[in-house]
């Protein structure tokens, strides 16, 4: 039988994996190499979190988790099984509780081919029917496989579904204010796409652009930078512009009333057209 090239599976352990340890309950899991921006995983990397930890530079901050089993990252935290088969998702060099994930690598692992199969249909239609089918029989199929994922509604499977939602439901922008290599002021703006944070789109493209981390001033988004699966906005954007100003227009929380509530508000305010579009919004 042929190994799908799509596919990481996780070998089998050596002798120094007991069976009953995390990494051992990964043997023979097959997950995507990626699925949007919400999973991505190499072969390269060790598989007990505290020796990924350790090569990236990193540190586990609580050192229960420093034997479970890694899969990937959703680009903000380490997806891994712990010592009961549980998949959570963890955040290096913090002492930040885990999210709840999956209920088994297995179950973990067939979602992930769920949400990659619905993204490619979501991300390839101009057909809005097609895409919120496939968005809704996304949602029913996780939630018949393993419906312990959404006990919890700040767990990370719900989050992500959010995120697909919320960037599919309203024109969202940031704005960069920079200084050329003149030294004069430029402001940018951009919108986001779905399971694209408008923040995300426009650095890439301004720093692909040679504009360096250090020429950024300010950045002005519609929402409050995220701390969702896949993007956490407002971690990533402290750690590369640590001296710029950040403000924004709406609340986008850390619960989903308060997401929701930011959502209706910038739906509201701006009737689709970015307030980012006027950094000088939100003083």
């Amino acid at each position: 039988m042929t190994e799908d090239a799509s596919l990481r599976t996780f070998g089998p352990t050596g002798p120094e994996d007991p069976v009953g340890t995390p990494t051992h309950r990964l043997a023979g899991v097959s997950v995507p190499w990626r699925a949007g921006p919400y999973f991505v995983t190499r072969q390269q990397d060790p598989v007990p979190l505290g020796e990924y930890a350790a090569a990236t530079g990193h540190v586990v901050a609580r050192a229960e988790c420093a034997a479970w089993a890694r899969l990937g990252s959703d680009n903000g935290f380490e997806l891994c099984a712990d010592a009961e088969g549980t998949v959570r998702a963890v955040l290096l060099d913090f002492e930040e509780d885990d999210r709840f994930v999956s209920s088994s690598p297995e179950a973990f692992a067939a979602g992930l081919l769920e949400l990659r199969e619905a993204l490619r249909v979501i991300l390839s239609t101009d057909r809005p029917q097609t895409a919120a089918s496939a968005f809704d029989d996304l949602t029913e199929r996780l939630k018949a496989d393993d419906p312990v994922a959404f006990a919890g509604r700040e767990n990370w499977w719900p989050l992500v579904l959010d995120d697909i939602r919320d960037t599919a439901s309203v024109e969202n922008y940031a704005a960069f204010e920079y200084v050329d290599a003149a030294g004069d002021k430029q402001i940018v703006t951009r919108s986001g796409a779905i399971a694209l944070h408008p923040e995300e789109r426009l650095w890439d493209s301004l720093n692909a652009a040679g504009v360096e981390r250090e020429q950024v001033l300010r950045v002005h988004t519609d929402l409050a930078p995220c701390f969702m699966p896949g993007h956490y906005c407002s971690m990533w954007l402290a750690q590369v512009f640590p001296h710029a100003e950040m403000t924004h227009s709406f609340p986008y929380g850390e619960s989903a009333d308060s997401r929701a509530a930011g959502i209706q508000s910038l739906r509201e305010n701006t009737d689709g057209q970015g307030e980012a579009n006027d950094p000088a919004a939100g003083q």
